[in-house]
């Protein structure tokens, strides 16, 4: 009882690693061990789930120097409206204890 237990457990689980290493497209020796520790349902995962089918998500790009522009800008226009200065010249300000 408890060999065949422990059997389908073992085989439930390679059955999912397999399928999780097929659709990221991952090829290797963990691959190959999960496909023979889950037989014989991993035929099955074999000939219905495609290679490489799991989309990889690319993070979006980072818009720090945009992002600093942008504060610096706004410096600029809390600063009183008598000193005229560029943002290049207001660069030596930009550190703060603050930050």
């Amino acid at each position: 009882m408890l060999e065949a237990i422990v059997t389908v457990v073992v085989s439930a689980v390679s059955n999912m690693v397999y399928l999780n290493l097929k659709r990221k497209g991952i090829h290797g020796f963990t691959r190959f061990l999960t496909f023979w520790m889950g037989n014989p349902w991993t035929w099955v995962t074999f000939f219905v789930v495609p290679e490489g089918t799991q989309q990889v998500f690319e993070p979006p790009p980072d818009d720090d120097a945009r992002l600093l522009q942008e504060v610096r800008r706004d410096r600029l226009l809390r600063e009183r409206p008598t000193q005229r200065r560029t943002i290049a010249e207001s660069d030596h300000e930009a550190t703060t204890p603050e930050l």
